[in-house]
């Protein structure tokens, strides 16, 4: 009996997504076109592969000894692709590129020239995509390759089947309006500032609460804010100062960075999927040309 392998990918992304919605998305396929190739498999193979039953769309004993002879596959295709990566020194195919704003305007997109070079037969797409849910994205297919933030204090991410690489150290700086940055030199002389601070439990929320605790303050936040063009424009106003990372300071109008010893970095780390016959070429082509831009 003939099975078909495109099916099986269906079938092995459906298992990963935990049911076609999500798998439609990672496919890049309509919700109806999932549907249809696992209805087809189950007709070729005359059994059902889903309990339809519940109200989420669970694998039945023989779908799930399907998905992982399709994971197997998946791997000997990847080691076929690295073969001839080798041999030829030439990858091709689309990545898909998940990162945060600051990582797209001044590391993706720099890199993209270096890319193409060396690679053109590589197509990047660049997704916005950060935080909850980035993590998933890659192991369902939706993203193949991920710019992920931690501060120094946080601990480097550690997840099975995904490849991770710190290709970055992106040291902090406070910002204020340029009429008086030059005049805050400690972390004892910002107290009493008000502050534009980012989010809770991100990167520069941490260095902000890493600050105060060594120059002995509490931190009076007036705003809260996610992305670094609206901070910027919210300290040259006046309305506080606070900490971005060094790759941000390319998008600054109006403030200026802080003499402020070193306080610490934010960590920049790539990653990827990964089997027991390692990573996509493809990826591997795009992650390295991240890792050596400047």
């Amino acid at each position: 009996m003939d099975v078909d392998p495109r099916r099986l990918r269906v079938l092995l992304t459906v298992v990963r997504c935990e049911g076609v919605v999500g798998a439609s998305r990672a496919l890049h396929l309509t919700p109806q076109a999932v549907s249809q190739q696992i209805t087809g498999l189950e007709e070729e193979l005359g059994v059902e592969l889903f309990d339809r039953t519940r109200r989420r769309l669970s694998p039945t004993a023989v779908g799930l000894a399907l998905a992982a002879h399709a994971e197997r596959i998946e791997a000997e295709l990847v080691a076929a692709g690295r073969a001839v990566a080798q041999a030829t020194g030439r990858v091709s195919g689309v990545v898909r590129i998940a990162a945060f704003q600051s990582a797209i305007r001044w590391l993706v997109i720099e890199a993209l020239p270096i890319l193409r070079a060396e690679q053109p037969g590589v197509i990047p797409m660049v997704i916005e995509l950060h935080g909850i849910g980035v993590e998933r994205a890659l192991r369902t297919g939706e993203v193949d390759l991920v710019v992920e933030e931690r501060d120094d204090d946080e601990p480097e991410p550690i997840a099975s089947g995904i490849a991770v690489r710190l290709f970055r150290r992106d040291p902090y700086f406070v910002v204020a309006p340029s009429s008086i940055a030059r005049t805050l030199q400690t972390p004892k002389s910002l107290a009493g500032l008000r502050w534009v601070a980012a989010p809770e439990n991100t990167a520069c929320d941490y260095a902000l609460q890493r600050l105060a605790k060594r120059g002995k303050f509490e931190p009076d936040i007036a705003h809260v804010i996610k992305e670094f063009p609206a901070i910027f424009a919210l300290v040259a106003a006046g309305e506080g100062v606070a900490i971005i990372p060094e790759l941000g300071l390319g998008d600054a109008r109006g403030v200026e960075p802080c003499p402020i010893p070193d306080f610490g970095a934010r960590k920049l780390f790539l990653l990827q999927r990964t089997s027991k016959r390692g990573t996509e070429p493809a990826v591997d082509a795009v992650a390295s040309a991240l890792s050596r831009k400047p």
